[in-house]
C-alpha cells in the first residue's frame, strides 16, 4: 500500500486541494495514471493523502477543469489528456451526468424577463408562436472567481411563473428544480449543436473580442406535457470539446 502524501495545514504551498491537484497532475503527465485509464477512487485517495473526500473532490474538480480528466457519475475518473487544456470538455451519456455538470461548476443568473415567443424562435425552443414564456440569462463559471465557460439563455414556460424565483439560490441545473417541484418527468433530452457567430452582446459578457465564433448547444426537456425548459448555450468555439461515443448495435438473432 501506498505511504500517505506527507501534506499538512502548515505546509507553504497554498491549500490542501491545491497541493494535492499539482502532486495528482504531475502523475497523469508522467504516465502513472496512464490515458483512457481510471484514477484511484475518491476513497482511496482520501486514505493516501490523509485528508477529506470532500478536498479530494475540489482537487478532481481542478484536474477537470485543466482538462485532464473527466468525471462521471458512477464511473469515476478518467484520464482523457497529459496535457493542461485551455478549453472545456464536455461527455455524457444520461441526464445524471448533465446533472453532475451543474453540480462541479458555478452559474451566475444575471436577470430574466418575459418574452412573447415569435416564429423562429418558438420552433427551436419548442413551443408556440405568441406564447408567453420567462427568459433567464446568465454566465456559467468553472468555480467563483474561475473563469467563465459559456453564456446560457433558457426559456421556461409560462406555467412554472411561480418556480422562477427559487432559480437565483439554486445549486443544480434548472431542468432538475422544475422536474422536482412540477411533477413532470422528464421522458427526452432533445439537443442541437451549431458553429454561429457570437453576438457582440455575448462575447464581451464572456471577455471576448467582437466577431468571436461559438459552438451553440440547444437543449430541451420534454415531458408528456411539451417543454419543461429548452436553453442556449454559447460556448467560445476554441474552448469547446464535445464528445459522444456510438456503439454499433448487435444483431438481433436471425439476423
Amino acid at each position: 500500500m501506498k505511504a500517505p502524501a506527507q501534506f499538512t495545514d502548515s505546509d507553504n504551498g497554498g491549500p490542501r486541494y491545491s497541493r494535492i491537484h499539482k502532486e495528482l497532475s504531475e502523475r497523469i503527465v508522467s504516465g502513472q495514471y496512464p490515458l483512457g485509464e481510471l484514477m484511484p477512487t475518491e476513497i482511496e485517495l482520501a486514505a493516501e493523502f490523509d485528508t477529506s473526500r470532500s478536498t479530494i473532490r475540489e482537487a478532481l474538480r481542478c484536474l477537470t477543469e485543466d482538462g485532464y480528466v473527466e468525471r462521471r457519475q458512477g464511473m469515476g475518473t478518467r484520464v482523457i489528456s497529459t496535457k493542461a487544456q485551455t478549453g472545456y470538455y464536455q461527455s455524457f451519456n444520461s441526464l445524471h451526468e448533465l446533472f453532475q455538470v451543474a453540480l462541479d461548476t458555478y452559474m451566475v443568473i444575471l436577470g430574466q424577463e418575459a418574452v412573447i415567443l415569435d416564429e423562429t424562435l418558438a420552433s427551436r425552443v419548442g413551443g408556440h408562436a405568441g406564447e408567453r414564456w420567462f427568459h433567464v440569462f446568465g454566465i456559467r463559471w468553472t468555480a467563483p472567481g474561475g473563469r467563465p465557460i459559456c453564456y446560457i439563455e433558457s426559456y421556461v414556460p409560462e406555467r412554472f411563473e411561480s418556480l422562477l424565483p427559487e432559480f437565483s439560490d439554486l445549486q443544480g441545473p434548472f431542468f432538475d428544480l422544475l422536474e422536482r417541484r412540477s411533477h413532470e418527468t422528464i421522458k427526452e433530452a432533445q439537443q442541437e449543436i451549431r458553429a454561429l457567430a457570437m453576438p457582440t452582446s455575448i462575447s464581451r459578457l464572456l471577455g471576448l473580442p467582437d466577431g468571436s465564433l461559438s459552438l451553440q448547444l440547444l437543449r430541451r426537456y420534454i415531458t408528456e406535457n411539451g417543454v419543461l425548459i429548452a436553453s442556449f448555450n454559447w460556448h467560445p468555439a476554441d474552448q469547446m470539446t464535445y464528445m459522444m461515443k456510438i456503439k454499433r448495435a448487435r444483431p438481433q438473432s436471425g439476423e
